[in-house]
């Protein structure tokens, strides 16, 4: 604004020209917590409520796989490997980073795999709109009293603390799971608990 007055003649100096907005300290990313999480994956719903208990298995794949939304969408059935041990594991390859990763799948994220398993199509798990997801993890906030707004991305950090870090997985690992080109990026996930 003030450019402009200056650029049209209507302030004769060219104010807070030299002025500097700092721009302080990146946000940490937030996590939910294990009692949080449980809350999460207690809740039952009605008949009526089908898309928002897709809406919550989504998140809570995502909480125990570290996928992101854009990735979670575009998973399919051939993302699936199991190793010599009969392991079953996700690997794919980051849209953001293009990166590749590897995750063990949790007994809890085979079980969410099982559910809509019998449904034909072809990505792995439902899909579902970003607007519609995010609104839907709102309400499911509400319904269960978690304190702090999250959104999709909080299931990746949530996946990261709690999942891993918390547990004792190296910070190299879950970087790779992860699909992080470099470790900086994963420290930031190690700083979220006490």
């Amino acid at each position: 604004v003030c450019r402009l007055a200056y650029r049209e003649g209507l302030a004769d100096i060219l104010l807070f020209d030299k002025a500097k907005v700092s721009k302080g300290d990146k946000k940490l990313p937030k996590a939910l917590d294990r009692c949080s999480l449980d809350k999460l994956m207690k809740i039952q719903f009605e008949e009526l409520e089908e898309e928002m208990e897709t809406a919550r298995d989504l998140f809570v794949f995502a909480c125990h796989t570290g996928a992101a939304y854009c990735d979670l969408m575009g998973l399919s059935k051939t993302h699936l490997v199991r190793d010599d041990e009969e392991n079953l594991w996700m690997k794919f390859n980051r849209k953001k980073t293009g990166v590749l990763c590897r995750i063990k799948l949790l007994p809890e994220a085979i079980r969410i795999i099982e559910k809509y398993r019998g449904e034909e199509r072809e990505r792995l798990l439902p899909q579902m709109k970003y607007a519609t997801y995010q609104s839907y993890l709102k309400a499911l906030r509400l319904r269960v009293g978690i304190a702090f707004p999250f959104t999709t991305h909080t299931a990746r950090h949530t996946f990261a603390t709690l999942i891993t870090l918390e547990q004792g997985v190296p910070i190299e690992t879950v970087s790779k799971m992860l699909g992080h080109s470099n470790v900086s990026m994963t420290e930031r996930y190690a700083k979220v608990t006490p």
